[in-house]
């Protein structure tokens, strides 16, 4: 989970350094949080299935 973050990161980075449209950046960004979320989500309701808690 950690490297999509990172990759979600890096790639909003080379955007803002190709100096691409705001637009573009923002997607980026949206994209990177909203799979991050799901991710998340997967992560505390699988352990949660295992009986696992916080």
């Amino acid at each position: 989970m950690d490297t999509i973050i990172w990759a979600g990161l890096l790639a909003a980075l080379v955007l803002i350094y190709q100096q691409r449209s705001r637009r573009i950046v923002l997607a980026a960004w949206w994209i990177m949080l909203i799979a991050t979320a799901l991710l998340l989500r997967h992560h505390v309701t699988s352990g949660l299935g295992l009986g696992l808690t916080w």
